[in-house]
């Protein structure tokens, strides 16, 4: 069927007007360029001068603060912060590069501070993501790995021997790992699970920072105290999580697959326990999943039925990978306040990231390098 010339015009006013708006962006792009150019020309510049005045060239500082000050931005534009972190991470990254001196950098790779996370499997972890981000913004020389470890004592002896400085623990090791530990601090040791060691010297140092992640990012939704909490998991992460809730007020029933791994954890805790199938008559003015359920790439799982949700509670699901998990998915479509992985996961990542560098963590840079990280995932 032949178009009619009206058709036809209408057509060729519609290409005539694409071809303007890419003509445009072409314009656009090469105005960007010549901006980025002169930004590194006066990082340079900067670099030289702070040469001469014998200053350190690199300033950790001030690239937070512009960091902070393009998130505020960001507000106004169409980019997202995710977005906005990942194009400046890019031209601040080529700034150190034409600024930093030789005499600022490792003159052996190899004199690096190691760290890792173990765990079985691992592979989806985004801790060397964030940790990585957070050494680069701080100035920090250190490199951050991902280790598959299905035996954690075989792990911390490695650990020790390559003289690693430092290592995250995660599924399935949070309890076991306690075994091969030379110190514990008082509060892992309350709570029977550690997920962050120090190497002191071949000294090994362990502590917990999941109660303070989780209980800092729930804080952020609700307050605890007095409140029926329904926890569902019994492993590492929900000791960490359930000790926080009830030093934080909070009335705490533990609901688990396993009789005998729940109630252990609810005697432990001074809580409740339920089984899964008594789950619906439970009161819950929040919810918290601390078992790995809905888990990437087992995206499509949930740990409870969806009858139980109700508008007035607060859901919180430690799983970060993916950000929204069904669980919350369906919370959300309820109307019910949510708290994903994500905040938990930084909380606690920055409470690692102080206690091995005695730095103060760049809290921002790594909740934005995690949201980058998992938006390119999808």
């Amino acid at each position: 069927m032949k178009r009619s010339p009206q058709n036809k015009e209408d057509l060729k006013d519609l290409a005539a007007k694409l071809d303007e708006q890419r003509n445009i962006i072409d314009a656009i792009d090469a105005d960007i360029l010549q901006l980025i150019d002169r930004r590194l020309l006066a990082a340079q510049e900067i670099g030289r001068i702070k040469k001469r005045q014998h200053a350190r060239v690199l300033d950790n500082q001030r690239e937070l603060r512009i960091f902070q000050k393009l998130f505020g931005l960001s507000e106004h534009t169409r980019l997202s912060k995710t977005a906005l972190y990942k194009i400046f991470s890019a031209i601040i990254s080529a700034s150190r590069v034409i600024q930093k001196p030789a005499s600022e950098a490792s003159a052996d790779p190899r004199e690096a501070e190691i760290y890792a996370v173990l765990g079985h499997p691992v592979a989806h972890s985004l801790s060397p993501v964030m940790h990585s981000a957070a050494f680069s913004a701080t100035g920090y020389d250190g490199v951050y790995l991902a280790v598959n470890v299905p035996d954690i004592g075989v792990a911390l002896s490695g650990l020790k021997a390559l003289n690693f400085k430092g290592a995250s623990i995660t599924i399935p090791h949070k309890i076991a790992v306690m075994e091969f530990i030379d110190e514990i601090d008082a509060q892992a040791e309350k709570i029977q699970a550690v997920n962050t060691v120090k190497n002191n010297d071949g000294r090994l140092f362990g502590c917990n920072t999941d109660c303070f992640g989780a209980i800092s990012a729930l804080s952020e939704k609700t307050v605890i105290k007095d409140k029926e909490v329904t926890m569902l998991g019994a492993g590492g992460a929900a000791r960490a999580i359930g000790f926080g809730i009830r030093a934080a007020g909070g009335r705490l029933t533990i609901v688990n697959r396993s009789p005998q791994k729940g109630s252990q954890l609810a005697g432990d805790l001074d809580a409740d326990f339920r089984p899964l199938a008594e789950v619906n008559k439970l009161d819950c003015h929040i919810l918290i999943n601390a078992t790995s359920v809905g888990m990437f790439p087992d995206n499509d799982h949930v740990p409870l039925p969806q009858k139980f949700l109700d508008k007035k509670m607060v859901v919180m699901d430690i799983v970060y990978n993916p950000l929204k998990t069904k669980l919350l998915k369906w919370a959300e479509t309820i109307g019910c306040a949510t708290v994903d992985g994500v905040s938990m996961f930084v909380h606690q990542g920055a409470k690692q990231f102080e206690f091995w560098t005695g730095r103060k963590a760049p809290v921002e840079i790594m909740k934005m390098t995690v949201l980058a990280a998992l938006e390119e995932r999808g």
